[in-house]
C-alpha cells in the first residue's frame, strides 16, 4: 500500500478522492466452501457456491458464465436469494446431483438450453498466481561501418529491461533502457511505470501510472494517470456480441496459435487436416489477427486476417465504463504538450440487442462529447451511429465542430465472410479535431504551417475478408479521405490472398494509393514457399518479389528452417537483388536454450556491412528460489517437476525443466483454460507423472504455479 500512496502522490492526484476509490473497491470477499462442478461432462473446477439447506445456490451469473442461453435464462425463476429454483429446474429438465460429503455438484442440462459458442469459466477458478519479482533483458549489439562520407563506424549497444513484481493481485510494471552509441556516448532512461490490478467482481482494471486510454470512442492516447476501466477479456465468450470464423489445414499434428496487436491472445494443437475456430473471441475490438500454424517438424506459416467488429456494442442488461484522470504523456523526444485531462465513457445495453453509449473528454483548453446507439440487426449485422463534438483554444483563437460517425459490421458464417464498414461526415465549417490532432496542431503552428485535418469533408473504410476451403483467404482493405480541398483527396486500396496447393504456399499482395499531392503508387508482392529436406530436418525455399512502379522493384530468395532437438536452432539466409541498386545479403542463426535465446546475424549491400547479435531472457525469483528462462510474456507460468531435469512440455519449444526440475512457460492465455502438457517421451525410464496435464486459469499478469509430482519406480503403470 505503501507504493501506491507514493504512486499517487507522484502524479499529484486528489489523494483523498483517490484513497476513497480504493478504499470502496477493495472489498474482503466472504468465502465458501468449494465444490467441485461437472457440467454437461466438462470439469468447471472447484468454485465456491453456497449450501442452502443443501442445496447448492445456482446463480444467473454463474449459468450465463456456463453458457445457458439468455432466452431459456428469462424464462427461468429464483428465488428471494437469487437462487434458481428446484421447480424451474424440474420444468426445464435440468438435472443435478449434490454429493455433500465429496463436495460434488454433477449437472446435466439439455444441449439446446447451452451456447455453441461459449467458453464459461467461474470466477472462483481465477488464479492470481504466486509472489514473485522477474526481470525479461534483451541486450542487443550492433557493429557497422560508415555507409556514407560523414558517417561513423563503430559499434552501439542497447539493454532493455521490462522488470515487474507480483504480490497478490497486484502487478507493477518498470521498464528502462541503457545505451552506448558509436562514438562512445551513453545513458540510460525510464519507459513506462505502471501499478494495476483487475478487480473480479467489477470485472475491471484499474491501472495507476502508464498507460493508453481505452479507443472506443475517443481516440486512444498515452497517459499517466490513473484508470479505473472495464476488461471485456473477464467476460464469458457467450457474453459477447460476436466471433470470427477462422479455418486452415495443418499436415501433421500442429500448434495454432493467434496474436493480436503483437500478444499471443489464443493457443490450441490441432489434429492433421483441416479445421475450424469457431469459439474464439479477440480480447481486442480492433487489431488485425495473426495465424501461425507450428507443424510437428518445426516448419512455420503464418497469414493475416483483418478483424474489427462492432467496438461499442453490449449485451443487453450490461455496461461497460471507463473513468481516466491524469495528463498527455508524449512519446521520448516528442515535443508535444502534456495536457491534464480526464475522461469517461460508458455503454449499456438499454433494450435487447440495443446499445446506448456516450463520454465525455476534458483537458486544458479542450472538451468533447460523443453520444450514439447501436444495434444488433441479428442476420443483417450490426450498425451504429454516433455524433462527437469538440470545443478548444488554439493560438488564443475558440474553434469548435463535429463529426458524424457510422459503423457496420457483419459475419456471414455459412460463406465465412466478414465485412466491417466505417462512415465519417464532417459538416462544413467544421474545425473539429481529436485531443491529438490538436496537440499535433500546436506542432504545425510553432512552424507557422496549418494541417489539412479542417478540410476533411469523408472519411471512409472497408474491410472485407473471405476463406475459401480450408487453407486458403482473401482480405480486402480499402480506405479514403474526401477533403474540401481536391489536392488533399486520398485514396489507398489492399489486397491480400494466402492459398495452399499440396505442399506450395502461395502469397500475394497488392497495393495502390493515390491522393495527399504525391504521384501515383502502386506494388505487387508475391512469396512462394516450398519446402524441403535437409539431413533429415524440413526446411523452406521462398521467392519473393516486390513490384513498384515509383521504386526499383527487388527480388529475394529466402532459405529457412529449423534443426537439431526439439528444434532449437533457427536459421534464415536471404539473397536479395534490386534493380539498378546494389545486391544485398543477410543470414542469421537463432538458438533457444533453458535460460534463454541468442541470435547473431549479418547483413551486406554493396560496401557496406553491418554485424548483429543479440541476447534474450528472463529471470524470476519467488519463495523457493528462482527460475530462469525465454522472455516472458503479460501472463505466464512456473513448472515443477522436483528434482527431474530435462522434461520437455508442449506449451514452451526449445527449452527443458532445469537441473531442479523447473521450466517457465513464457505464455498463457488470461482469464481461460490452459493445459499444461507433459512430453511424455522426455520422461526419464524411472520417473512416472500422477498427472501428466494441468488445467490453470491465470489471472491477468500472473506468473502460475503449478507442480507436477512424481514416481520414481521401476516401471510405471500403464
Amino acid at each position: 500500500m505503501h507504493c501506491i500512496l507514493c504512486a499517487l502522490l507522484y502524479l499529484q492526484m486528489p489523494l483523498r478522492i483517490l484513497i476513497l476509490l480504493l478504499s470502496f473497491l477493495i472489498k474482503t470477499a466472504i468465502s465458501s466452501e468449494k465444490t467441485w462442478v461437472i457440467f454437461n461432462n466438462q470439469y468447471k473446477g472447484a468454485i465456491a457456491l453456497d449450501i442452502q439447506d443443501g442445496v447448492p445456490c445456482l446463480t444467473r451469473p454463474l449459468l450465463q458464465e456456463w453458457g445457458v442461453r439468455d432466452v431459456v435464462l428469462d424464462k427461468l425463476q429464483w428465488d428471494a436469494s437469487a437462487c434458481l429454483t428446484s421447480g424451474a429446474a424440474e420444468a426445464f429438465f435440468f438435472q443435478y446431483w449434490y454429493r455433500p460429503h465429496a463436495h460434488l455438484l454433477t449437472l446435466l442440462f439439455p444441449e439446446d438450453a447451452i451456447s455453441p459458442q461459449q467458453n464459461g469459466i467461474s470466477t472462483s477458478r481465477w488464479d492470481d498466481g504466486i509472489n514473485a519479482l522477474f526481470s525479461n533483458y534483451r541486450l542487443d549489439i550492433n557493429k557497422e561501418n560508415a555507409r556514407y562520407s560523414g558517417d561513423d563506424s563503430g559499434t552501439e549497444m542497447q539493454l532493455d529491461l521490462d522488470n515487474g513484481v507480483n504480490v497478490g493481485p497486484w502487478r507493477l510494471r518498470y521498464q528502462n533502457t541503457f545505451w552506448r552509441e558509436k562514438d562512445g556516448n551513453r545513458g540510460s532512461y525510464s519507459g513506462t511505470v505502471s501499478l494495476w490490478r483487475n478487480f473480479t467482481s467489477l470485472r475491471s482494471k484499474l491501472t495507476i501510472g502508464d498507460g493508453y486510454t481505452n479507443g472506443t470512442l475517443f481516440d486512444s492516447i498515452p497517459m499517466r494517470g490513473i484508470s479505473l476501466a472495464s476488461n471485456e477479456a473477464m467476460y464469458p465468450d457467450s457474453w459477447r456480441p460476436y466471433a470470427p470464423v477462422i479455418n486452415g489445414y495443418a499436415r501433421s499434428e500442429a500448434e495454432v496459435t493467434i496474436h493480436q496487436n503483437g500478444e499471443r491472445v489464443y493457443r490450441i494443437h490441432v489434429p492433421p487436416g483441416p479445421f475450424i475456430l469457431r469459439n474464439f473471441y479477440p480480447p481486442d475490438a480492433e487489431g488485425n489477427l495473426e495465424l501461425t500454424i507450428q507443424e510437428s517438424d518445426g516448419t512455420e506459416r503464418t497469414r493475416q486476417l483483418p478483424y474489427s467488429i462492432m467496438p461499442n456494442m453490449v449485451g443487453h442488461g450490461y455496461s461497460r465504463y471507463e473513468l481516466t484522470a491524469g495528463h498527455y504523456k508524449a512519446a521520448r523526444f516528442d515535443e508535444k504538450e502534456r495536457p491534464r485531462f480526464w475522461q469517461g465513457t460508458i455503454a449499456s445495453g438499454i433494450l435487447s440487442n440495443t446499445t446506448l453509449f456516450g463520454g465525455v473528454q476534458l483537458a486544458d483548453n479542450y472538451h468533447s462529447g460523443v453520444i450514439g446507439l447501436g444495434r444488433n440487426m441479428g442476420k443483417w449485422g450490426a450498425v451504429s451511429l454516433d455524433m462527437s463534438r469538440a470545443s478548444y483554444t488554439q493560438q488564443n483563437d475558440r474553434y469548435r465542430g463535429s463529426v458524424w460517425r457510422l459503423r457496420y459490421a457483419k459475419a456471414f458464417f455459412r460463406t465465412e465472410t466478414s465485412l466491417n464498414a466505417q462512415l465519417q461526415w464532417y459538416r462544413r465549417g467544421s474545425r473539429y479535431r481529436s485531443l491529438e490532432e490538436k496537440l499535433e496542431q500546436s506542432q504545425w503552428q510553432a512552424f507557422g504551417l496549418e494541417d489539412d485535418t479542417t478540410d476533411r469533408s469523408m472519411r471512409g473504410r472497408v474491410e472485407l475478408t473471405q476463406n475459401f476451403g480450408s487453407d486458403s483467404s482473401l482480405s480486402l482493405s480499402w480506405n479514403w479521405l474526401k477533403s474540401r480541398r481536391a489536392a488533399h483527396n486520398r485514396n489507398s486500396v489492399s489486397l491480400s490472398m494466402n492459398t495452399g496447393w499440396n505442399e506450395l504456399d502461395l502469397s500475394l499482395y497488392a497495393e495502390y494509393e493515390r491522393g495527399g499531392g504525391w504521384p501515383k503508387e502502386s506494388t505487387l508482392g508475391i512469396n512462394v514457399s516450398i519446402p524441403f529436406s535437409i539431413a533429415g530436418y524440413n526446411s523452406n525455399i521462398a521467392l519473393n518479389s516486390d513490384l513498384a512502379n515509383r521504386d526499383n522493384n527487388d527480388h529475394e530468395v529466402n532459405i529457412y528452417g529449423s534443426a537439431l532437438d526439439d528444434l532449437r536452432l533457427r536459421y534464415d539466409a536471404r539473397l536479395g537483388h534490386v534493380e539498378h541498386g546494389d545486391d544485398n545479403f543477410s543470414a542469421s542463426l537463432g538458438y533457444q536454450y533453458n535460460a534463454g535465446e541468442v541470435n547473431v546475424g549479418m547483413n551486406q549491400s554493396g560496401k557496406w556491412h553491418n554485424y548483429h547479435a543479440d541476447m534474450s531472457g528472463s529471470i524470476v525469483l519467488h519463495d523457493e528460489g528462482f527460475a530462469l528462462g525465454q522472455m516472458l510474456g503479460s501472463t505466464s507460468a512456473l513448472v515443477q517437476v522436483p528434482d527431474t531435469p530435462g522434461v520437455a512440455f508442449y506449451n514452451q519449444f526449445g527449452s527443458t525443466t532445469d537441473s531442479s526440475g523447473n521450466l517457465l512457460v513464457s505464455y498463457m492465455t488470461p482469464w481461460r483454460v490452459n493445459d499444461v502438457t507433459t512430453d511424455s517421451f522426455s520422461l526419464p525410464e524411472d520417473v512416472c507423472l500422477d498427472v501428466e496435464e494441468i488445467e490453470t486459469v491465470p489471472t491477468e499478469g500472473a506468473i502460475v504455479s503449478l507442480r507436477f509430482p512424481v514416481n520414481r519406480t521401476t516401471k510405471c503403470a500403464p
